[in-house]
């Protein structure tokens, strides 16, 4: 393994307040949904998705979407996001002030009509529509591609798809796009090479990946992907979550483990480990349904 090949710096896009929390049964209040943001901003998470603004009849967890955007402690430099799945969440976000939001496709067509209601294709005009609207208001489009490295409903997925797919948001004007193993079907050699592939083709929209858990294999397939190029990591506090619309979806890669493995290898965050430990307890104490990590929860 050639160090000198490794980026100095990392980023760590963490997700752990809306996908970290999305499918828990049980209505988690809005202060402590407040209270962990301002947490993970404290330890030092420059990124982070803070909610969806989704119908509550399909996510009830992220009824409280305004109200936690209002709520949370703004830190100058640090971008605060919001999932939205169509243009009424688009208005939602613009409502609500913030200055990014992300967007979701599914490269399996099954997923994606299970996931959104919807075709791919027509999930393709409706961002192309966001993207247009995003910038004439001066907000910014990361977009999600969701079951790149395998679907729960069709099994294989063609890496062509998900180029096709990455392609076309970056020409609508998403300027990073992540690209999710929605439950847990990546490998190592998957891990290195669809990222190098899709990073290789793209010109303008940086590149990240997101993994979700799998026996620890989730922290292999993040450093296959960091030798591929990737410099964009997404993790959720205490590894939570997991998609309420795929059979089988674990808890995300926890990110203050992702983080230490990064330090340990002399790649930094900006990330204070023992603050990002502690809010990941904290998360994990929201939960009820709590995947177990495959790897330490305490330190």
């Amino acid at each position: 393994m050639d160090k000198s090949k490794f980026p100095k710096k990392v980023s760590i896009f963490e997700v752990g307040p809306r996908d970290g929390l999305q499918p828990e049964p049980e209505f988690i209040p809005t202060e402590k949904k407040i209270e962990l943001i301002n947490r993970l901003t404290d330890a030092g998470c420059q990124r982070i998705e803070i909610t969806s603004f989704v119908h509550p009849k399909w996510v009830p967890q992220m009824a409280d979407a305004k109200q936690v955007a209002a709520g949370i402690r703004y830190k100058e430099g640090v971008t605060y996001s919001a999932l939205i799945p169509n243009m009424k969440g688009l208005e939602l976000a613009i409502e609500s002030g913030l200055k990014e939001v992300v967007t979701i496709i599914s490269a399996s067509e099954s997923h994606n009509k299970k996931n959104l209601n919807m075709s791919r294709e027509d999930s393709l005009k409706q961002i192309e529509q966001i993207n247009k609207v995003a910038k004439e208001n001066g907000i910014k489009v990361r977009s999600y591609i969701a079951t790149v490295f395998g679907c729960p409903i069709e099994g294989y997925v063609d890496p062509k798809v998900v180029l096709d797919i990455a392609l076309a948001l970056e020409s609508f004007g998403s300027y990073e796009v992540s690209l999710g193993d929605t439950t847990g079907m990546a490998n190592p050699i998957s891990a290195y090479e669809i990222p190098k592939m899709i990073k290789e083709k793209l010109t303008k929209a940086e590149v990240a990946v997101h993994y979700h858990k799998f026996n620890g294999l989730e922290f292999a397939n993040n450093l296959a992907s960091l030798q591929a190029g990737i410099t964009i990591f997404d993790g959720a506090a205490g590894g939570l979550g997991g998609c309420p619309y795929a059979p089988g979806a674990k808890g995300n890669c926890q990110t203050e483990i992702l983080v230490e493995m990064f330090h340990r290898m002399g790649i930094e965050t900006g990330i204070d480990l023992e603050k990002i430990i502690e809010a990941g307890k904290y998360a994990q104490s929201l939960s009820t349904l709590l995947f177990q990590c495959d790897g330490r929860s305490e330190h």
